[in-house]
């Protein structure tokens, strides 16, 4: 989902934040390409750095697993590291230590995918452990040294060891996972008395207390903006009574939905698990208020909630780093520095890249790697449903001509009228703040062959006008306002006049409520019999006074406003 921050943005705060680091050497990112048939190979070769990593194995029944042919990622703890932990938590030896806390070592520090230190962000990992938490790596400088460190803690000593079946990053502290929920993480930490006084009031302390499961495996995520007490005291604000005082009335019942403190708390705390890596790639996040959201934007280095201009003064609230991303049971925290309250919402654009679905991201091998595909059967992809046919992922190597945004697309196999055939597809948006909305759909054209006539739905709202994924975008006789004058626009970055590139206007849509809605696409006419592909690039959601022909998309990601 792509929007107004820059999706290279992260990237570009990445690099800007290890080039400014005063006096540091290079990061040592060094790899080390290894005969050796598998990950517990190399570490039994090395008996004098991890003999007791070896034993953790052993002694946990996963050495056999951890054995095998495979795909992963092992932070190993050197010997001093396990013995320091041993230290910490009061043990002598591993002997100490049941079976399944060694299990819960061992899925601590592996991850079921090959992440080398290239694909690391200045936040999470892209992939979770085994135990089911989410590591976060960052920049350490120590002495004049960059280097690479997980989870605050460990410092990579070696990255990238490639092996057999996997990657090895050693590193010199054993990693912990999390023993604090949400709660106990503000309860134990007297820098936010005033905040967990209010969570206590409010009766949001409850929603936080531990974590809960929507089904048997799914769990209830909840991401919590916190204020210190400096932060309050900035605000003239230095008792939970002087909050009470500046947000409600002095009898007010707080615990009420409707009241304005209960609205003021329930505002700083967000639905699902958002690491800064993922607040920064989607704009606009919902609350435990309804129909209120706060939105996210990354100036240079920094992350802002709520940045806007006021008198051409940009204003928002920083995100403190060194004191966010604090992965706790059911959830994740984040320090404010400033006074986090409910503003009014005004229509946001969003520049939607279709391809962006949690189950593809998930594959990192695949996901916008040059030449790499992936297909999905009905029920695959949690946010599209379709009845009959395959939907693919495809990304393109640089250089194609085919200029989709990130080189990647959805392609919708066989959309036909006919019986067996694709009759339709209905794809769940990104959230969408209320307002009215001109709706763009870019694709790229396949020939005049397939999904002939189709008619789109929002939220059961038949949009006015038909798009084919067979239609041209006016080829290259006709001018930008020409094509314009029309009702289409060139989107893309690249050739001038890409004639296999269409983007159409569908209508003008009011949504009514800020969330994340239904679109439905359905075939009217059967095209020809050839079992061409549909290819579906971008959405674009813009408030209707808006520029509707800018921004431009590259196929790098690049953004041009």
């Amino acid at each position: 989902m792509k929007k107004e921050i820059k999706p290279a943005a992260l990237l570009l705060l990445i690099i800007l934040m290890v080039a400014g680091l005063s006096q540091c050497k290079k990061i040592n990112i060094a790899s080390l390409t290894t005969e050796d048939t598998n990950l517990v190979g190399y570490l039994e070769k090395y008996p004098d750095t991890y003999s007791e990593f070896i034993k953790v194995l052993d002694r946990s029944g996963t050495y056999a697993y951890m054995n095998a042919y495979g795909a992963y990622t092992m932070f190993a703890p050197t010997n001093d590291a396990i013995k320091s932990y041993l230290q910490e938590i009061g043990k002598t030896s591993l002997d100490d230590l049941s079976t399944d806390d060694l299990k819960t070592l061992v899925r601590y520090h592996v991850l079921t995918d090959t992440i080398a230190t290239n694909a690391f962000t200045d936040g999470k990992l892209p992939v979770p452990t085994m135990y089911g938490e989410y590591l976060v790596t960052g920049i350490n400088n120590e002495n004049g040294v960059s280097r690479y460190i997980v989870n605050r803690r460990a410092i990579i000593l070696q990255p990238n060891i490639r092996t057999g079946n996997g990657i090895l990053h050693s590193i010199d502290h054993v990693l912990i996972p999390s023993k604090k929920s949400l709660l106990d993480q503000l309860n134990g930490n007297t820098n936010y008395s005033i905040f967990a006084k209010a969570l206590k009031e409010t009766g949001f302390d409850s929603t936080i207390l531990k974590l809960t499961y929507k089904n048997d495996t799914t769990p209830n995520w909840f991401t919590v903006l916190a204020q210190s007490d400096a932060v309050y005291a900035a605000n003239n604000i230095y008792s939970y009574d002087d909050l009470k005082k500046k947000y409600t009335t002095t009898n007010a019942n707080v615990k009420d939905p409707k009241d304005s403190l209960h609205m003021y708390v329930g505002y700083h705390i967000l639905t699902g698990l958002k690491f800064i890596a993922d607040l920064v790639m989607t704009p606009a996040h919902e609350t435990l208020v309804p129909q209120e959201v706060i939105t996210i934007n990354l100036q240079g280095e920094n992350v802002l909630v709520n940045y806007e201009l006021v008198n051409n003064l940009p204003q928002g609230i920083l995100i403190n780093r060194v004191n966010s991303d604090i992965a706790c049971t059911n959830g994740v925290l984040h320090d404010l520095n400033d006074n986090l309250y409910i503003k009014v919402r005004y229509p946001t654009p969003v520049y939607w890249d279709v391809a962006e679905q949690p189950e593809i991201m998930k594959l990192t091998s695949i996901f916008r790697k040059g030449g790499k595909s992936v297909v999905f059967n009905p029920g695959d992809l949690k946010d599209i449903t379709w009845n009959a046919g395959t939907v693919d992922y495809f990304c393109n190597n640089p250089g194609s001509k085919d200029l989709f945004f990130w080189n990647d697309r959805l392609s919708f196999k066989t959309l036909r009228t006919s019986s067996g055939k694709m009759n339709w597809f209905e794809m769940t948006t990104p959230l969408i703040i209320k307002g009215r909305y001109k709706v763009w759909i870019c694709w790229r054209s396949n020939n005049n062959a397939a999904g002939k006539g189709m008619q789109t739905y929002i939220d059961d709202v038949l949009m006015p006008r038909i798009f084919s994924f067979g239609d041209y975008n006016y080829g290259k006789t006709l001018s930008e306002p020409e094509v314009q004058a029309q009702g289409w626009k060139r989107y893309y970055i690249g050739a001038s006049t890409a004639d296999h590139m269409a983007s159409k206007l569908l209508g003008t849509i009011e949504i009514t409520t800020t969330g994340r809605h239904k679109m439905r696409f359905v075939c009217t006419e059967n095209g020809s019999s050839s079992n061409y592909d549909s290819w579906l690039d971008m959405i674009h959601f813009i408030p209707e006074n808006m520029d509707q022909f800018k921004p431009k998309f590259g196929t790098d990601g690049s953004i041009v406003y």
